[in-house]
């Protein structure tokens, strides 16, 4: 992580000293609104998290705990534009989309059928657990032209994120039988959806092969907090967004 911030920055610090000679040059932004199309690498935000539940068994109240990862590194999808408003200010909209996986681990500790606080544990893993992001960016704009081929944006503001994420449910408890030393653990899984308010900055670099297409690159961050409950009793804490890099078409009317 500490490698991807320092790339980060490092691009955004060069864009910020190209668009500092641009803006010495007061070059007008040309043209009423702009639209991009991306794809490319989200670095997530977080990459595991656990979620704990409670069930009663035997008088006792046993525990379940779920340390869960998700894929640090995932391809997502991004389209977006924006319209000029006043000089080289402007408002925009983009809309990203991402879909990976993760896997969990499942720790539980059953509570004892004859002697009281003697649990026993019970393990199981689940993969292919959903993780579905959405993102839905509100922008404001600042278009800087570098030349006629070249022109760099900074945009930033409010992201609205609708995450659809699995889990693990309650899991089945069934005893193997005496000494009563072990017992089974039949593992499912359930898919939570919620949407939360986070933030989202970035720049974008655009080179114009002709006067309305070009390519670009595009490097942002974005992110939102999730505090989900599962189901009754149960609770998973997970960040949605991350940096993300990518690159594709560009076009300016």
């Amino acid at each position: 992580m500490m490698k991807q911030l320092f790339r980060l920055s490092v691009v955004v610090v060069g864009l910020m000293l190209v668009s500092s000679g641009a803006f010495a040059q007061a070059l007008p932004w040309e043209g009423r609104g702009l639209f991009n199309v991306n794809f490319g690498m989200q670095i997530a935000s977080q990459n595991a998290t656990t979620s704990n539940q409670t069930f009663p068994l035997y008088d006792e109240t046993g525990k379940i705990a779920s340390a869960q990862t998700i894929d640090s590194q995932s391809p997502y999808f991004d389209i977006g534009g924006g319209f000029r408003v006043a000089g080289n200010f402007g408002v925009g909209f983009a809309y990203s989309r991402l879909s990976t996986t993760g896997k969990a681990v499942v720790t539980a500790q059953v509570p004892h059928p004859l002697l009281y606080d003697q649990p026993r544990t019970a393990t199981a893993t689940v993969d292919a657990l959903e993780h579905l992001e959405q993102g839905f960016h509100f922008q404001v704009l600042w278009l800087l032209p570098i030349s006629d081929k070249l022109d760099v944006t900074f945009s930033a503001g409010p992201s609205m994120f609708r995450l659809n994420q699995g889990s693990v449910s309650t899991p089945t408890i069934t005893e193997v039988g005496p000494p009563y030393t072990s017992v089974n653990m039949t593992t499912k899984t359930v898919t939570t959806t919620a949407s939360r308010i986070g933030f989202n900055f970035g720049a974008d670099l655009a080179y114009h092969i002709t006067n309305t297409l070009g390519v670009g690159a595009q490097v942002r961050y974005a992110a939102a907090s999730f505090d989900l409950e599962p189901e009754p009793g149960a609770t998973l804490s997970v960040k949605a967004g991350g940096f993300q890099f990518g690159g594709g078409l560009r076009v300016r009317f």
